[in-house]
C-alpha cells in the first residue's frame, strides 16, 4: 500500500513540475489561491499473523540447559520426526533440525533422542520403558511411543494426566482434537499428538491411482466423483470388477496380470472401518467408554468389503503383509492399489506415469463425510510419572508442536507431498481433503488393550469369512470384559 501511495505522489509531483515548466495558464476553475489537494491516507486493515508467526501460550522460560531425552521407536519413520543430524537441503529434514534447534534456544534445553527397537521388537522397548518408570531412573523425559503398543502402557499408571499440566495446551491448532477427545479416559489424558507427530500425516491411508490406466481404460474423473460424494465401496465395485486382463496368458491370476485394484487384507483391511467412520464406543455420564456396537452398520461393511476383495474378478487380494502392491501400479499393471502416504511417498515419486492419490471410499452416500484412518504407525507423546522435571517434558513437547505446525507440517505436506509427489493441482486438494478427514477414536488406539476390537476386518477378510454375525457373536461378550478390566485398571489408578 505504502508503495502504490509512493508511486502516486511521485507522480502528482513530477507532473506538477511538467505544468510549471511549460509556463502554462493556471486552470480557470481552479483559483490559484486553493490549498494543494491532500491525498487521503488509508487505514491498512490489521491481518492475522501467518502460519509461520502464530503465537502460541509459552511464557518467557529458561530451564538453564537441562538436557531432555526424548524416547522414539528405533526404526527410521519414527526417529526421522524427532532428529534430524544436520542441515542437508532436504525441506523436511532441515525444517526439523531448525525446529529442534529453535525449541533448544528458545527455552534454554538441551534435547537428546533415544532410540528404542522398532516395530519388529517393540514388545521388549514397553518392557524396558515399564521397568525404567518403575525403578524411577528418571531416564526420559518424554515417550513418543508407538501408537499400536504404548497405550497398555498407561493402565498401569507409569504416565502422567495431562489435563490441567502447565505449559501443554491440547486446544491449540497442532494437537489433533478428535485424538485430544477419544484419549480422554474418565476425564483424564495421558496421550497427546498431532503435528509433532509427522507419522501422523505419513501414516494416513489412501487410495493411488494410475492416471495413465485411468486415460487408457476412459475411466470418468476420479476426483470428481470423491468431490460429488459418489466415491463408495459399491463404486469401487463396479469400476474395478471390469478390469482384469491376463498379460501373459498362462491362466494362472497373480500380480504379473493387469488388474483394477491391488490390495492387503490385513493393514489395509483397517482402514475401510475409519472409511465407513465406524464407532464401537459410547461413554457413560462420567466420561468412560462403553461397548456399543451398530451390528447392522458393521455386518454391511463386512459384506462390501468382502465383495469387493474375494467376490470381485478385478481385484487382487493378498493375505500377508510382505508382498508389494504399490509395484503394479508404478508399472501401469492396475487402476487402483490400497497403501499408506508414506509409501507413495516412497514407492511412486519417479514413477514414469502420473498418479493420483483419494481417500478411502465411503460405506454408502449417505455416510457425511469421507473418514481417513492413521494406521497405528503413529506416535503418541506422553510423559513418565518418573520424568525429572514435568514442566520441562510439558513446556518442551508444547513448543516442538507449536513449531511443528509452523514449518514441519508445511515443509511435509505442502511441499512433500502436495507439491514435489503431487502430479496435478487435483491430487494436492485431494491431500488436503484426505487430512482433513482424519478419524482418530479410542478403540482404534486402544485396540490391543482391549481385546482387539477393531480388528474386525483384519481378522475375518484373509480368512474369506463374511459371516460377521457368527464372528460378532463369539467375540462380544469377550471384549465387553477385556475393556471392562481396561477401564477398572485405569479407575483403580486413584
Amino acid at each position: 500500500m505504502r508503495k502504490h501511495v509512493s508511486i502516486l505522489l511521485s507522480a502528482l509531483l513530477l507532473a506538477a513540475s511538467l505544468h510549471s515548466c511549460a509556463g502554462s495558464e493556471p486552470d480557470p476553475a481552479v483559483p490559484a489561491s486553493d490549498p494543494v489537494p491532500q491525498i487521503a491516507s488509508e487505514t491498512v486493515p490489521e491481518t492475522e499473523p501467518d502460519r509461520a508467526h502464530t503465537p502460541d501460550s509459552l511464557p518467557a522460560l529458561d530451564f538453564g540447559g537441562a538436557t531432555t531425552v526424548i524416547h522414539a521407536r528405533g526404526d527410521n519413520e519414527s526417529l526421522s520426526e524427532i532428529y534430524s543430524e544436520e542441515l542437508n537441503g532436504e525441506a523436511v529434514n532441515d525444517a526439523i533440525f531448525e525446529r529442534n534447534v529453535s525449541v533448544e534456544e528458545r527455552l534454554n534445553v538441551s534435547l537428546q533422542c533415544f532410540a528404542g527397537d522398532g516395530w519388529e521388537n517393540y514388545d521388549n522397548t514397553v518392557s524396558a520403558i515399564r521397568a525404567s518408570i518403575q525403578s524411577a531412573d528418571g531416564s526420559y523425559d518424554i515417550v513418543a511411543g508407538w501408537s499400536s503398543r504404548i497405550p497398555a502402557l498407561s493402565l498401569e499408571g507409569v504416565f502422567l494426566d495431562l489435563n490441567g499440566m502447565n505449559y501443554l495446551d491440547p486446544g491449540q491448532n497442532w494437537w489433533n482434537a478428535s485424538a485430544i477427545r477419544e484419549l480422554q479416559v474418565g476425564n483424564r489424558l495421558y496421550f497427546v499428538t498431532g503435528d509433532i507427530a509427522k507419522t501422523m500425516l505419513s501414516s494416513m491411508c489412501v487410495y493411488v491411482f494410475n492416471q495413465k490406466v485411468a486415460e487408457d481404460n476412459h475411466v470418468e474423473n476420479l476426483y470428481e466423483v470423491v468431490r460429488e460424494h459418489r466415491w463408495t465401496l459399491d463404486y469401487v465395485y463396479a469400476l474395478t470388477s471390469q478390469l482384469y486382463r491376463d498379460l501373459n496368458g498362462n491362466g494362472e491370476k497373480n500380480l504379473t496380470d493387469f488388474w483394477g485394484l491391488v490390495t492387503s487384507c490385513i493393514n489395509d483391511a483397517d482402514a475401510y472401518m475409519q472409511g465407513s467412520l465406524v464407532s464401537m464406543m459410547t461413554r457413560d455420564e462420567e466420561g468412560w467408554p462403553v461397548l456399543s456396537v451398530d451390528e447392522e452398520q458393521l455386518a454391511d461393511l463386512v459384506s462390501k468389503v468382502y465383495r469387493l476383495d474375494w467376490e470381485n474378478p478385478g481385484c487382487y487380494a493378498i493375505t500377508d503383509a510382505e508382498t508389494n502392491v504399490r509395484d503394479t501400479i508404478a508399472q501401469d499393471k492396475a487402476l487402483l492399489a490400497s497403501t499408506r502416504l508414506a509409501m507413495v511417498v516412497g514407492s511412486l515419486g519417479d514413477m514414469e506415469s502420473d498418479y493420483g492419490v483419494l481417500p478411502y471410499p465411503m460405506l454408502n452416500e449417505a455416510q457425511e463425510s469421507y473418514g481417513t484412518r492413521v494406521q497405528d504407525a503413529l506416535s503418541l507423546w506422553c510423559i513418565p510419572i518418573d520424568a525429572k522435571d514435568p514442566d520441562l517434558s510439558a513446556a518442551v513437547m508444547e513448543a516442538l508442536a507449536a513449531q511443528s505446525w509452523r514449518t514441519v507440517t508445511p515443509a511435509y505436506f505442502d511441499i512433500a507431498l502436495k507439491s514435489r509427489y503431487s502430479r496435478d493441482p487435483e491430487t494436492s486438494a485431494m491431500m488436503d481433503l484426505i487430512k482433513d478427514s482424519v478419524y482418530i477414536n479410542f478403540e482404534s488406539l486402544y485396540n490391543r488393550a482391549i481385546g482387539q476390537p477393531w480388528f474386525v476386518l483384519r481378522n475375518l477378510m484373509p480368512q474369506k469369512d463374511k459371516n460377521f454375525a457368527s464372528y460378532w457373536a463369539s467375540n462380544k461378550k469377550l471384549l465387553a470384559k477385556n475393556l471392562d478390566k481396561a477401564i477398572k485398571k485405569l479407575k483403580d489408578l486413584d
